[in-house]
């Protein structure tokens, strides 16, 4: 198994906000959370969104990592922030995958080409802003060259958010052709690495045909599909340190392993760095908490022998092998 650690790094601003209003101080907190990386010899990918990339301090940050071959850099499109402008801000539209194709694809490239011209070099991979990814986005990112792509998370649906619905997705990374995402493609030239997410009371693939069978006539109205969750059985765990405990962090890599994930993508946000920036880290407490916890995911990985890679070596060696993760 092979360890990836994708980050957003974005702006000190939690939810959609215009671009003049957007600040990222956040990004001066890198170093301190590159020490921890440098412990357990871990190369992040740091997928930028437009505010930092066009920062000239928070890419100096980046751009001195890079040259000493201590991080990648990919792109993370929040649409409301990045240009061109043209579309209202709401609920619907801060899904990358509901505006228009056109629209889409100038505010991918706009993106591209600016950490393009402040890396002297391409974003390696990509992440939509609020998970908003389609079919569209991933036809866009071909046209692009940019070939992986880190949007899906597994057995979860934003549809109540006007999002997509990935709940069909294992956690399990896989080769595909940009037009057709619900298919693995030995011989697909993308490749998606979704962000781990899984169960941790057995099998994925059982858990999860168990939870939407509760969540159906009959046993809908009995709830228990919720009560399972609370004990724990049927809950979905995320591997990030923003968002669990330690000891569930390690279930889930342990069954993982289990499931035979060749791929486990930890993930969080750069602004959780900076206390009262995320709604995971309010206080300087939640952040001592969410350091311990990532160590936690970093020091198991590293005693059970999961050999941590950049994200682009990962992915290259599932394209070579011409077959999906699974």
């Amino acid at each position: 198994m092979q360890l990836v650690v994708t980050v957003d790094a974005e702006e000190d601003q939690w939810g959609p906000s215009p671009y003049g209003g957007s600040t990222v101080t956040n990004i001066r907190k890198i170093p301190e959370l590159q020490k921890v990386f440098e412990d357990y010899r871990v190369v992040p990918t740091y997928l930028l969104t437009y505010p930092v990339a066009n920062d000239e301090n928070a890419a100096a940050v980046f751009r001195d990592l890079l040259d000493a071959g201590q991080c990648e850099i990919g792109m993370h499109c929040h649409p409301w922030n990045t240009p061109p402008y043209e579309e209202t801000i709401n609920r619907r539209n801060t899904m990358l995958c509901n505006l228009p194709a056109s629209l889409q694809r100038d505010k991918v490239r706009r993106l591209q080409e600016l950490i393009a011209k402040q890396f002297d070099r391409p974003p390696l991979a990509f992440r939509s802003g609020r998970w908003g990814y389609g079919r569209e986005t991933a036809e866009i990112l071909a046209e692009l060259a940019c070939r992986i792509d880190t949007s899906i998370t597994p057995y979860t649906s934003w549809a109540a958010s006007e999002g997509p619905d990935f709940s069909s997705y294992s956690p399990h990374a896989f080769s595909f052709s940009s037009g057709d995402l619900s298919r693995d493609d030995p011989d697909g030239d993308m490749l998606e690495v979704p962000v781990t997410i899984g169960y941790v009371g057995g099998s994925f693939a059982r858990c999860h045909q168990l939870r939407k069978r509760l969540n159906k006539p009959p046993f809908h109205h009995l709830h228990l599909a919720g009560f399972l969750a609370k004990l724990g059985l049927l809950r979905s765990v995320w591997l990030s340190p923003e968002r669990e405990t330690p000891a569930r962090l390690v279930r889930l890599l342990r069954q993982s392993m289990r499931e035979g994930c060749r791929i486990v993508n930890v993930f969080f946000h750069s602004s959780s760095l900076q206390v009262g920036c995320t709604p995971f880290v309010r206080t300087l407490d939640e952040k001592k908490h969410f350091l311990r916890s990532l160590s936690t995911i970093l020091e198991f990985c590293q005693e059970s022998g999961a050999r941590s890679v950049p994200l682009s070596q990962a992915a290259q060696r599932i394209l070579r092998s011409g077959a999906g993760a699974q």
